[in-house]
């Protein structure tokens, strides 16, 4: 069964054309219709305001039920990724309607992982670790080689 997603990562880390993202995106075949966040299509949110972008963010994240986080080397630099996970593992209610925590897939670069481990993320990995979601880390080459998979592990 498919699943809406979500992919938080941070933007100087993956680059202007959305590097691993975008191989999510595309690895997710045709469950990529139920993913909601943005594309390389989408409009640079940079000029906004934070008001706007954490609506902007938030319409996004709403209705969808995984989150996946790319670790990347400076993750835990991002305030966006934070707010993200914050927003997406916990309940949220609107127009009478109301969200449940999403279920968490970290996305390991592959550049970072070191006889098994990896050391970037901890305060990304903290805070979801506090949220009390299901979780999983995968390496982003296992991942993208099937995501599904992964995504019902969880």
């Amino acid at each position: 069964m498919a699943r809406k997603t979500f992919i938080s990562y941070k933007y100087q880390d993956e680059g202007y054309d959305g590097g691993l993202r975008d191989q999510i995106i595309n690895a997710l075949g045709r469950d990529g219709i139920y993913y909601q966040g943005e594309t390389s299509n989408s409009p640079d949110m940079g000029d906004l305001t934070t008001e706007t972008i954490k609506k902007n963010l938030s319409d996004m994240i709403f209705n969808t039920s995984i989150l996946i986080v790319i670790i990347s080397q400076n993750i835990d630099n991002s305030q966006w990724v934070q707010w993200e996970i914050n927003y997406a593992t916990h309940k949220s209610s609107r127009n009478g309607r109301q969200s449940q925590p999403n279920d968490v897939v970290f996305v390991v670069k592959d550049e970072l992982i070191t006889d098994g481990t990896y050391r970037a993320g901890i305060i990304t990995r903290e805070n979801v670790k506090n949220s009390g979601v299901n979780k999983i880390s995968v390496s982003a080459s296992n991942f993208l080689s099937n995501p599904q998979a992964y995504m019902k592990k969880i």
